[in-house]
């Protein structure tokens, strides 16, 4: 019951935003009282931290879990297998990209500061170093930051996932499509990674039959 009360709260703080999301609701929204919700979240504020260090946490968590040692040493295989493991992730809590957006990017999003706290600096050190390593062997774009390339692939795929519903009520564009989106933002990393003395050779081997 506690984990279906959590999955419910956490659910509707994506689509409606936490403070316009009331005990009342979530109990409505769960099949069970009010009274069940306060037994298992005395108050507002175990509710917020339940969903951070139970939810938001984990996902952390299986983002930046091991890879292969071949993967791990290629920032091209490393990149590319954060972004699998963004689209897997989103695919199976598909709250989190409008959560991410009300609730942690936007200025005043209540559950920021308690991120704040979950960001996985470490990680993102030893990723840049390996992007800037590359770059000085050559391999990867010099005028690439290291250290923003992670935010770039999170917002590539969370931005757009976020967003899909407006895509897809806006007349005259078509359907929005996850595996559009994931070969898109392959190729945006691809190129946008690829040192400017190897694309020609790249773009040359794609036009040979």
């Amino acid at each position: 019951m506690r984990d279906a009360l959590l999955d419910t709260a956490t659910r509707l703080f994506a689509e409606r935003g936490i403070a316009a999301t009331t005990v009342a609701q979530i109990a409505g929204a769960a099949g069970v009282t009010s009274a069940m919700v306060h037994y298992y979240f005395t108050n507002r504020e175990q509710l917020l931290d339940a969903v951070v260090d139970e939810r938001l946490a984990r996902v952390v968590e299986f983002v930046w879990r091991p890879v292969d040692r071949e993967i791990g040493s290629d920032p091209f295989a490393f990149a590319n297998e954060l972004v699998e493991r963004l689209f897997d992730v989103t695919a199976r809590m598909p709250w989190l990209p409008p959560l991410w957006m009300r609730e942690i990017v936007n200025e005043g999003g209540l559950l920021r500061e308690r991120m704040l706290e979950r960001i996985p600096v470490d990680h993102l050190k030893r990723f840049a170093a390996r992007v800037q390593e590359a770059q000085q062997a050559g391999t990867v774009n010099p005028g690439i930051e290291p250290v923003y390339l992670f935010h770039s692939i999170l917002a590539l795929v969370m931005l757009p996932l976020a967003t899909s519903r407006i895509w897809q009520s806006a007349r005259g564009l078509p359907q929005f499509d996850r595996d559009v989106l994931r070969r898109h933002v392959g190729a945006l990393l691809s190129c946008g990674m690829q040192s400017p003395q190897a694309l020609p050779q790249a773009s040359a081997a794609r036009r040979k039959p």
